[in-house]
């Protein structure tokens, strides 16, 4: 099993202690932030839309991610 990048573990971890601050001392910027997110990505027009975008784009990203996993395990 292959461990995680601990570069990787230090960047989420410094995103979930900025966004804990962020509820605790400025709740307001999460709120809008959430309200944007809300209204732009998780809109059902807006996904209905661009729906075959994201799935192929989604399909790209699971197909490359696949490929370096399988070429890391088995040493190609």
């Amino acid at each position: 099993m292959t461990e995680i990048n601990p570069y990787l573990k230090i960047f989420f971890g410094l995103v979930f202690i900025l966004l804990g601050l962020g509820y605790v001392y400025k709740p307001e910027i999460i709120e809008r932030i959430n309200r944007l997110i809300k209204e732009t990505f998780l809109n059902d027009s807006y996904v209905a839309l661009h729906r075959k975008n994201w799935g192929f784009l989604l399909l790209l990203v699971g197909g490359v991610l696949i490929y370096m996993g399988v070429s890391r395990t088995l040493g190609w």
